[in-house]
């Protein structure tokens, strides 16, 4: 959502980035599952529609002349006595018109067609109906259901204020149908075109299925803060949607605070001193005694992050590897990089940093997907597929991760710095990113790395990556 306009008490010389360069920059994407639930609602509709074109120029005139003689009217409009007589039992009949000594009146019925502000008569019937409508379980808005595969079905769920999906959340139900009866009677009515408003809704509603659907969070801070994160929804609904589901966006907020870490907990320094380690032609300008100066590099990506091309091998990223823009990025460096081999490459590497959420999204397994199929695409050969392996050291790796990785080794912690990222390619690119925060000591952990496909990084970071797998390498399994 927007960010907050407040004045920011700077020092000289301190800032991250100054007043003229700050900008927003994209940090981290999530794919969350909001809790959801169908209820069975009885409701009756008022179903508008409009009169014939003789009844309603009939009406018309009767309203604007109350009491016109019914050989008046007959003249006025040419009628025949067969054809005035047709129409006068087509407003007769029903009860929208009345005859006292051969005059024509309104009666109340008819009074009623001419609905406030409107000079054309209106007709309506009510029905009764009966059916399902999905809800979340947090704003109580609408929500359609469309199938999760497997994947989906194991992401993170946000927790729900009533768990039983029952309780506060039935008795609410009402009162939200007929706030978003428009958008609810239009799914539910497809294809009809009368006009319809809400007549009735039975307090009592019946809980049903209960299902999940996946919203995407994209994280995002200024430049000059990187650690005080906000959220994006505008994957998920417009922001007039979002406005109406207040709960949900609490939930998300949370969710994203859940991320918070110290910079000790991640061992930063080390991270850092990997990217040096791995790069130090690239990283020399922002390399001191005491490793590299992540401040000045931050403004530096930040400001210059870009795309690679042949002069330019090794480029900075900043923000997950998964956010859309990078992913565009990792595929230039993918085929530059699948230019300087001439066999393709048996495995894709990742070490996970041990950050919480890492990696919750389907756009971790698109990633993988897209460099399988490049590499196939652009290096045939009649051998097996890519397959892609992940070293994770924080306990039991998430069921989204297992599902995403053809194989899960789990290692010790230690192996590798807690707040590095590693994705690998061998022979093809390399992507190394340092999750910590910036700025401040605790906060959430802001991405900044490399990503090359210079052949002196990759083989660094191969070399780098082996000396720590080798402890469990099963044999034949790398290469």
């Amino acid at each position: 959502m927007g960010t907050l306009s407040r004045p920011l008490l700077r020092l000289k010389g301190r800032e991250l980035v100054p007043p003229e360069e700050d900008r927003r920059v994209d940090l981290d994407i999530f794919d969350v599952l909001l809790p959801c639930r169908f209820y069975e609602v009885n409701y009756k509709v008022a179903s508008l529609g409009q009169v014939s074109p003789t009844l309603e120029f009939l009406l018309r005139l009767v309203k604007t002349a109350p009491g016109i003689a019914e050989e008046d009217a007959a003249s006025f409009f040419g009628y025949s006595p067969t054809e005035v007589a047709y129409v006068l039992e087509e407003a007769i009949g029903p009860g929208y018109l009345e005859r006292r000594a051969g005059k024509l009146w309104l009666t109340v019925s008819g009074e009623g067609l001419f609905r406030e502000g409107e000079d054309q008569p209106s007709i309506y019937t009510v029905e009764a109906r009966r059916r399902s409508f999905g809800f979340d379980l947090m704003a109580i808005a609408p929500q359609i259901k469309r199938f999760l595969d497997e994947l989906e079905r194991v992401l993170p769920e946000l927790p729900s204020e009533d768990p039983a999906g029952t309780g506060r959340v039935a008795e609410r139900v009402p009162a939200r149908f007929k706030q978003f009866f428009r958008e609810l009677a239009d799914q539910a009515d497809r294809g009809k075109t009368e006009r319809r408003d809400i007549y009735s809704i039975d307090p009592l509603v019946n809980p049903g299925e209960r299902y999940q659907m996946p919203i995407r969070v994209v994280t995002f801070a200024q430049a000059s803060n990187p650690s005080a994160v906000e959220i994006d929804l505008s994957f998920w609904r417009m922001d007039h949607e979002i406005a109406d589901r207040p709960e949900i966006e609490r939930a998300v907020a949370l969710f994203v605070k859940d991320q918070e870490r110290t910079a000790t907990q991640l061992n930063a320094a080390l991270g850092y001193q990997a990217l040096v380690d791995l790069a130090p032609e690239f990283l020399k300008e922002f390399t001191t005694r005491s490793g590299l100066s992540e401040a000045r590099y931050w403004r530096e990506a930040v400001s210059r992050a870009g795309e690679p091309r042949t002069d330019r091998k090794t480029i900075p990223v900043v923000g997950s590897l998964l956010l859309p823009g990078n992913i565009e990025r990792l595929q230039s460096i993918l085929d530059y990089g699948l230019r300087n081999v001439t066999e393709a490459p048996e495995n894709i590497f990742a070490v996970a940093p041990q950050i919480r959420r890492w990696g919750a999204t389907t756009q971790q397994r698109d990633l993988l997907t897209l460099i399988q199929e490049k590499t196939a695409r652009t290096l045939p050969g009649d051998r097996p597929e890519m397959r892609s392996f992940c070293l994770y050291a924080w306990g039991k790796p998430a069921q989204y991760t297992a599902k995403t990785f053809d194989e899960i080794q789990v290692v010790r912690t230690g192996d590798f710095p807690n707040s590095l990222e590693l994705l690998l390619v061998p022979g093809v690119m390399v992507a190394a990113i340092v999750h910590a925060p910036l700025g401040a000591s605790t906060g959430n952990p802001v991405p900044l790395g490399l990503a090359s496909f210079d052949p002196l990084v990759i083989d660094r970071a191969y070399v780098y990556f082996l000396e720590r797998y080798k402890f469990y390498q099963n044999e034949g399994s790398a290469d």
